[in-house]
């Protein structure tokens, strides 16, 4: 089992072309699509219908970010650090393609990830995927997947991996739209309406589910700094198209 886990009058003109030219340049994946499930977290609770909780429960909370209501995935101290704690739609909902995404506020600082991913129900059967968007702090970001075929393991990476994909510190000052869209040609990953890396892997046809976790690997503990902690990930809200 393998697991990986952004003089006022005279620019005026310019800046409503700049705005303009952003809008064009982004897409809408679920132009054609149906809403198949979602959660704006605005309730008092976790909904038990929707998701279920992984590693310790106390570490998902809600709270109030930017005037924003979100769910809160955080760290929770103790002596080896070594966690993931997060939600997950598996048992509750998965489906066979579409698009998935979330409004996400990426952890500041490295040594801890932030981490939203689609993936197969059962790792052990070839042939399986598991689609991630990670915040490794720093502002860095990476798309990328993990792919079991019979030959073995494969990492799929974009040339864009590990970089400020987002500039001026937005994937931890502000909330971004990651999305991952799954076809029959393979699977594109977006942020903000932007396509930034796609593999072509067209065996998969299992259902998959969605989850968001924010964990200390084992081999990000040395990169982590206790005296910078807290240092959450949020999630405004999710939504999967079918």
């Amino acid at each position: 089992m393998f697991d990986p886990f952004r003089k006022p009058s005279a620019m005026k003109p310019l800046l409503s072309l700049l705005a303009l030219t952003a809008a064009l340049g982004a897409v809408n994946p679920a132009s054609n699509m149906k809403l198949a499930f979602s959660d704006e977290f605005d309730g008092p609770a976790l909904d038990p219908a929707k998701w279920v909780t992984m590693g310790e429960p106390t570490a998902v909370s809600f709270v109030n970010v930017a005037k924003l209501k979100a769910v809160r995935i955080a760290l929770i101290k103790r002596e080896d650090m070594i966690q993931t704690n997060g939600i997950s739609t598996r048992g509750k909902f998965q489906q066979v393609r579409g698009y998935f995404e979330a409004s996400i506020r990426m952890n500041a600082n490295p040594g801890h990830t932030s981490n939203m991913s689609v993936r197969g129900l059962d790792d052990k059967v070839a042939p399986f995927i598991i689609a991630l968007w990670e915040g490794t702090g720093d502002d860095n970001l990476t798309p990328w997947a993990r792919y079991l075929d019979d030959s073995g393991q494969h990492d799929l990476r974009s040339t864009e991996s590990g970089k400020k994909i987002l500039k001026g510190g937005e994937p931890s000052k502000k909330f971004n739209t990651y999305g991952l869209l799954w076809t029959e040609k393979g699977f594109t990953w977006y942020v903000n309406g932007k396509q930034i890396h796609k593999v072509d892997r067209t065996p998969i046809a299992a259902p998959m589910y969605f989850n968001l976790t924010h964990r200390v690997g084992e081999w990000e503990r040395p990169k982590l700094v206790l005296k910078q902690l807290p240092d959450d990930m949020d999630v405004d809200w999710v939504k999967i198209w079918k």
